[in-house]
């Protein structure tokens, strides 16, 4: 029945937005768009792999996007509906309504904008507010946001307002201002030609009631931050650095220390080659619109990762949890197109690429319960992430194309995912992967891949899990025409220490996309793992159920 109801909609809204959509711009009336986005999961109870099932029998996610613009102005607004949240995401997001509303004036020297906006100042350090369902987070800021360009190269944004907290909005206010000037446009001469220097500066200010019984806290939290870009032909270096005023929170145990980040990339672009090599060190920098939010909820500011986006499908056992409240890392990344008729390229040519990345814990002395002191340069006793990967690509033929990947990684799954209790102690994996593509013709393509991953771990409290282990992993997705997708994935813990934990994952799935629109259909018995996105991670639990996914923009 609910099925019936999701199609009745749907075609409803097609319909509609389609003869709006004529209207409109018959009339000169501006012109209306959107995107529609619905997830639902059925659940079965499967002890063996610790998938539960729910007393609603299907879980769902969905979400109506729509935008009105005329000459200068547009509205937008999203509806959505959580009954109930897939499992994984924040339970307090249950409930429906209009989650974000906003209008926006945009002219050529001004853009102000009222109701729900998200934003981020340089690189995130000290605030950042945006949208990523993948994750469950949504942080807008409801209030006014204003930016000026009084002159070419001079951008000036301020803003206030309440950040979303699910269905209310946080108990602070958010007072925030960011500046830029970028020498190209403000001064053209001031540096040699393909130079360009792009600084910045922001603040951000936090107020909230003191309702602690037991401390006495800050009502006015402060940041600042000051930022610079150098393009200098080929060469490019860019350094960002932040400081929190102490700012207590349950989230850093309420220690009353200063934050302090800093960032450093310095990257070459030449012919077939680039890289970068990435620095940044972090010291109580978890920034929050309320004292006692946990989680990914009500976070205000962002810290750029310093590793990989692994394309293993084991890579979920053991990704990077970035740790706000103190870490020192370091990333270096090299890619290098292997030329056509090269020894190495053969032919057709190919594509290298080599990362590596290493993230250290920081000193800490402490003086006492809330305080401590950080020399800068001194490393502390723990490593959190060790990653060295390399991936080669040839062309093989003009259909066909294959892909090795390989990767070290040594994980500190007990700080980073269970702070600090005794569950896996540090896992040690070794990932060898190979990837394909062939294209039978213009209408017919075969993806596949194949993946083995070597793990050992130290923990002395081994107790059963579906985690430990060699794996297994495969996939196979025949794509018809572009426009039909069917495919089969498994993972296949054959090497788990315990008996009846060596366990046969699968999933079937069938995509069809037709103009705007994609629906896909799978049914499986998947694992459970960690997703992260930017080093900002979520828990996504074992199921086993059909899975509904359709996303449409009009």
């Amino acid at each position: 029945m609910k099925f019936k109801y999701f199609l009745t909609a749907f075609a409803t809204i097609t319909i509609f937005t389609s003869l709006t959509q004529n209207t409109f711009s018959q009339s000169n009336l501006g012109s209306f768009s959107g995107n529609l986005s619905v997830e639902a999961q059925t659940y079965r109870a499967d002890s063996m792999i610790g998938a539960r099932s729910t007393p609603e029998q299907m879980l769902s996610n969905s979400s109506l996007n729509l935008y009105y613009r005329l000459n200068q102005f547009e509205i937008g607004l999203r509806y959505e509906a959580f009954l109930n949240p897939i499992m994984g995401i924040d339970p307090r997001y249950k409930g429906t309504g209009i989650a974000y509303r906003n209008v926006t004036y945009r002219s050529e020297k001004i853009e102000a904008s009222a109701g729900n906006f998200y934003d981020q100042f340089g690189s995130g350090l000290i605030f950042r507010s945006y949208y990523d369902s993948q994750l469950g987070i949504d942080n807008s800021v409801d209030g006014f946001r204003v930016v000026l360009k009084p002159v070419a190269g001079l951008e000036v944004k301020g803003i206030i307002g309440e950040m979303r907290n699910f269905w209310s909005y946080s108990n602070s206010i958010i007072r925030a201002g960011n500046i830029d000037l970028t020498s190209k446009e403000l001064y053209p001469t001031l540096l040699p030609d393909k130079w360009n220097l792009v600084v910045g500066a922001s603040f951000v200010s936090k107020y909230q009631s003191d309702e602690n019984t037991n401390l006495i806290l800050p009502l006015n939290e402060f940041a600042y931050s000051g930022r610079f870009n150098l393009f200098a032909n080929s060469i490019s270096l860019d350094g960002e650095f932040a400081v929190i005023n102490n700012h207590p929170e349950i989230i850093n145990d309420y220690n009353y220390n200063k934050g302090n980040a800093v960032i450093l990339n310095l990257s070459y672009l030449g012919d077939g080659i680039g890289t970068t090599l990435s620095i940044h060190r972090l010291d109580n920098m978890d920034f929050r619109a309320e004292t006692d939010a946990r989680g990914n909820s009500l976070m205000l500011n962002y810290i750029p990762s310093l590793t990989k986006l692994e394309l293993f499908s084991k890579y979920n056992l053991y990704p990077y949890s970035s740790q706000l409240n103190g870490e020192v890392g370091v990333q270096w990344d090299f890619n290098y197109h292997l030329a056509e008729h090269s020894l190495l390229g053969g032919e057709l040519g190919g594509e290298f690429a080599l990362n590596f990345s290493r993230i250290n814990s920081i000193k800490k002395n402490y003086i006492d319960k809330y305080t401590y002191n950080s020399p800068f340069f001194e490393l502390g006793d723990t490593l959190f992430y060790n990653d060295i990967n390399t991936e080669f690509t040839k062309y093989i033929t003009d259909n066909f194309d294959l892909t090795v990947r390989y990767a070290n990684i040594t994980n500190n799954k007990d700080i980073l995912f269970y702070s600090g209790a005794p569950h896996y102690g540090m896992v040690y994996a070794n990932l060898l992967g190979l990837e394909s593509t062939y294209r039978f013709n213009d209408d017919y393509s075969l993806h596949s891949k194949i993946e083995h991953t070597w793990q050992t771990q130290d923990s002395t409290n081994m107790v059963e899990n579906n985690e430990n282990g060699n794996w297994l992993s495969g996939l196979a997705e025949l794509s018809v025409k572009s426009s039909l997708m069917v495919s089969f994935l498994f993972d296949w813990n054959y090497g788990n220490q315990f008996v009846d934990r060596k366990l046969f994952y699968y999933s079937t799935n069938v995509a069809y996309l037709f103009e705007a629109t994609r629906i896909s259909l799978s049914y499986g018995r998947t694992a459970g793992g960690i997703l992260c996105v930017g080093g900002v991670c979520r828990s996504v639990p074992a199921t086993n159920g059909f899975y509904l996914s359709l996303t449409s923009s009009f």
